[in-house]
């Protein structure tokens, strides 16, 4: 999966679910691995903006996925790379569209 700009708790979720389905772990696994019940899997997956920094990103490590920061205002240049493509990259490419309303 190339590197995406999440912006809200909803992308955050939604990268979560779909991560756990490509591993084939279930929620109720997931939920073992982190140490917590499905009812916060679910709740973080639908885009809880409440959710516990720390479970979050420990949810992220038991999915092989990393969070980074960066300064808008001065991005850095990232060489291209030739990772594969996930269901991620296009859920990512739809998301990063304005909202129609």
């Amino acid at each position: 999966m190339k590197d995406t700009t999440l912006r809200s708790a909803e992308q955050l979720g939604m990268t979560i679910r779909l991560k756990r389905k490509e591993k084939g772990l279930s929620q109720n696994r997931l939920a073992e691995l982190l140490g917590v019940e499905r009812k916060w899997v679910l709740r973080v997956e639908a885009g809880n903006a409440k959710a516990e920094l720390g479970l979050v990103l420990k949810t992220l490590n038991a999915l092989g996925l990393r969070a980074s920061l960066s300064d808008e205002d001065h991005p850095q240049s990232h060489k291209h790379r030739d990772a594969s493509t996930s269901r991620l990259d296009e859920v990512f490419r739809r998301l990063q569209r304005p909202a129609h309303k």
